[in-house]
């Protein structure tokens, strides 16, 4: 059987980042026009007014909308949205202030809109975040489902250890995920649909539809604490693109090798009903690893003790070394793959 990829499913990663390349030659040129100095980061790019670096961010739920209104659970639609957003402007030191919504669907659902707004409102309570307005856009004929997409004004902190980039020797922490978070689900689903017809499955006693409705989990408090504490460097939320996220941590002389082994039961089972390439997996899916820090050796225990008190998981994952850039992932099955 043809094993699935994203690009089979409908996302080339290729193309996806060759359209950001073009959305940033065009934010420079606006910046450069204007005369305003902007910093453009992986997670958020900031912008200096008065005696503050503000940082503005946006990002959506995909399609795992799709999943979520089948299986009634929209209301993590709303949660994930505040969650993406917070998480991302974490990873640049920023602490996010103010949000706005964006809801379209193709007709009026106050039922679903109000489970939407609901999650928004307790995920944004839970991250520290006002929710000050937004847009409901009904769209017949441009729409054929529900989409969720947040945007969070953020404030940029001044953390003297806190770099936004690692260094060699530095340790890599990974914290654990709450399972697929907002990425991915227009392979899973593929796989899902061709396979059963439907999402809400039990393989081999594993419950595939509560899985999959899982919400994402909220860091941004952790990181901004242990980037408060001076026990981390830097930080990469992993969402699209994956373990490739690490670009964005890693000095141009150095090298993430990673050593990951499966931490999330559904992962493996969606890689053998779908036959998906294992590099396709870690290209595409957090595989149980929501999160990454980069900290020094000494920091360790103490990095540990708080992703503890937060209530998440930490464990290694690997280390910064010499190199190019590059991401280097050894498997359980000792498989190196080069991303």
């Amino acid at each position: 059987m043809e094993g699935w990829t994203y690009s089979r499913a409908g996302v080339d990663l290729n193309e996806h980042r060759r359209m950001h390349r073009l959305a940033q030659k065009i934010m420079e040129e606006i910046s450069e026009k204007l005369g305003i100095k902007v910093s453009f980061e992986g997670y958020g790019s900031s912008v200096k007014i008065g005696n503050m670096n503000l940082v503005m961010h946006t990002d959506g739920v995909g399609t795992k909308t799709i999943v979520l209104k089948e299986l009634d659970k929209l209301d993590v639609a709303g949660w994930d949205c505040v969650a993406m957003n917070v998480n991302d402007v974490a990873c640049v030191g920023s602490r996010p202030v103010l949000l706005t919504d964006y809801i379209s669907m193709p007709r009026a659902e106050t039922e679903a809109f109000s489970k939407i707004i609901k999650g928004i409102g307790e995920a944004s309570e839970r991250a520290k975040v006002l929710l000050v307005g937004g847009e409901t856009a009904i769209l017949p004929d441009l729409v054929n489902g529900i989409d969720v997409v947040c945007t969070v004004l953020a404030v940029k902190e001044n953390f003297e250890a806190f770099k936004g980039v690692g260094e060699i020797n530095d340790v890599l922490i990974g914290v654990r995920s709450n399972g697929p978070h907002a990425n991915g689900y227009s392979l899973i689903r593929k796989i899902l649909k061709s396979s059963f017809g439907r999402y809400d499955v039990v393989v081999d006693g594993f419950d595939l539809g509560k899985w999959l409705t899982r919400p994402t989990a909220i860091y941004s408090e952790l990181i901004l604490e242990a980037a408060k504490e001076g026990l981390m460097g830097a930080a990469a939320h992993i969402t699209g693109g994956a373990f490739s996220k690490l670009k964005r941590i890693i000095p141009r002389d150095g090298r993430a090798y990673l050593r990951l082994k499966t931490y999330d039961e559904g992962f493996e089972i969606i890689r053998k009903l779908g036959n998906v390439p294992l590099e396709e997996m870690y290209k595409v899916f957090n595989m149980g690893v929501g999160l990454i820090l980069s900290t020094k050796r000494e920091h360790v225990d103490d990095l540990l003790s708080l992703i503890e008190k937060y209530d998440f998981e930490g464990f290694l994952v690997g280390e910064i070394v010499n190199g190019n850039g590059e991401v280097i992932i050894e498997t359980e099955g000792g498989k190196k793959i080069e991303l």
